[in-house]
């Protein structure tokens, strides 16, 4: 409040467990204190300030760490079916891998598994249901990378629709695919390109219809890779369809770049891709933890000369130990 800020997106929901008080998610082991809700805390303590609270989730990155969670209520140690999968941990050349799976990789929940989208929606339904929120903020609203999604849920339902494994495309073994022609090949890659940003929009569609039902006053928002082509075709975060179809109220690219020119680049890739009739709509998301706080209050001016108003700065974490530095940051919201 202090530094012009006025609205806060405070994470609720990490690696697939509650930051607040949840009867569908693990407590976080962030949480020390049994009987402490941070949620409810930092919303009784932001509305007293009139501050808009916003319980930030993130959707489906459930774990990171090499070591698997204690919790065996934990959705990756009770729902391991529900986890994504990439092609490249099970390639095989002549019979043998030529990749293992990679316990260090980051796992994501598969968007087109029933269980997720079921799970997902009581996680949405409860917090707005449960908590004073003024709106949502979605992040990793994607797949891990263009090589995901092949969960084995989403390739039984994607060859009941196309008549074809996806994953048995690129494997070299699978010799009756290989005989498609490139025009046949080509055709089925791209609408398993679409089915992947299909099952990303149904899930922003679905909370849109939660929020619109439940609780229709609060602004849903999204944390999305800058470039819309890029974010479209490789991780499959149709973001532009969102804002065009009005299924979020806000995007915010996350461009975080250092250099000025770099970020300007990501600005005009938006400028090319985003009619400027949905630019209200545009959050620009400016990175405060790798770079001085001269560096971040200049790409606010940047953004603004850009013709977008909007500005998120990631993160308080940057600046918590010294928060006076975001006085530079604050003059310039203030203006």
């Amino acid at each position: 409040k202090d530094y012009k800020f006025n609205h806060v997106f405070v994470q609720v929901r990490g690696r697939g467990d509650a930051l607040y008080n949840s009867q569908f998610a693990v407590r976080s082991q962030l949480i020390e204190d049994s009987k402490f809700d941070p949620l409810e805390y930092v919303i009784e303590k932001g509305h007293a300030l009139d501050l808009k609270v916003h319980a930030w989730i993130n959707v489906f990155l459930a774990w990171t760490s090499i070591k698997l969670p204690n919790n065996e209520k934990h959705i990756t140690v009770s729902f391991p079916e529900w986890i994504d999968q990439s092609s490249l941990h099970n390639i095989t050349r002549n019979g043998v891998s030529i990749i293992n799976e990679d316990n260090n990789t980051p796992k994501y929940l598969s968007p087109s598994h029933p269980g997720v989208r079921k799970h997902l929606k009581n996680i949405l339904e409860e917090i707005i249901t449960v908590y004073d929120l003024d709106g949502i903020h979605l992040d990793y609203i994607r797949y891990a990378d263009s090589d995901y999604g092949y969960n084995m849920s989403a390739r039984i339902m994607f060859e009941e629709q196309h008549g074809v494994d996806p994953f048995k495309l690129i494997e070299e073994n699978e010799k009756d695919y290989y005989n498609l022609n490139d025009l046949e090949r080509k055709k089925i890659l791209l609408g398993w390109g679409d089915f992947r940003r299909k099952a990303i929009t149904n899930i922003v569609k679905s909370f849109n219809s939660i929020i619109l039902n439940r609780r229709p006053d609060c602004l849903l928002s999204a944390a999305v890779k800058p470039n819309p082509n890029e974010a479209k075709n490789r991780f499959f975060q149709e973001w532009d369809l969102w804002l065009a179809e009005g299924l979020i109220d806000y995007a915010v690219p996350m461009n975080y770049a250092t250099k000025p020119q770099d970020f300007i680049y990501q600005i005009n890739s938006i400028q090319e891709k985003i009619p400027l009739k949905y630019w209200s709509g545009i959050v620009m998301g400016i990175a405060a933890y790798n770079q001085e706080v001269l560096d971040t209050r200049d790409k606010i001016r940047i953004s603004r000369e850009e013709g977008i108003t909007g500005i998120s700065i990631f993160s308080y974490d940057a600046h918590k130990e010294n928060p006076k530095l975001f006085l530079p940051i604050g003059e310039e919201l203030g203006k």
